[in-house]
């Protein structure tokens, strides 16, 4: 939660709330000595926007993957959007 000051002098509280996103392998993929297929998706619970594009977050999903995969989206070259497709739950 975060103090702000409007125009008119007053304060507001903004809150930063975690959504949930689906991030989902788009194309297929051969690199490393690893494969990645199109459907392969994991969830994960962020407050920024997009975690794929985000530093800290991308590596939140690259450890994901790497757990329910067993591939490392970031050897690959494949932790981008070029890969991935971001679904915010709701």
């Amino acid at each position: 939660m975060r103090l702000f000051n409007s125009a008119n002098g007053f304060f507001y509280y903004k809150y930063n709330i975690m959504a949930r996103y689906q991030i989902t392998v788009k194309m297929k993929a051969f690199s490393a000595g690893m494969v990645i297929e199109p459907g392969m998706s994991i969830e994960i619970a962020s407050m920024v926007p997009n975690p794929v594009t985000n530093i800290q977050a991308s590596e939140q999903v690259n450890s994901i993957f790497k757990a329910t995969f067993g591939v490392d989206l970031k050897k690959m070259g494949c932790l981008n959007m070029g890969y991935l497709k971001v679904d915010k739950i709701k």
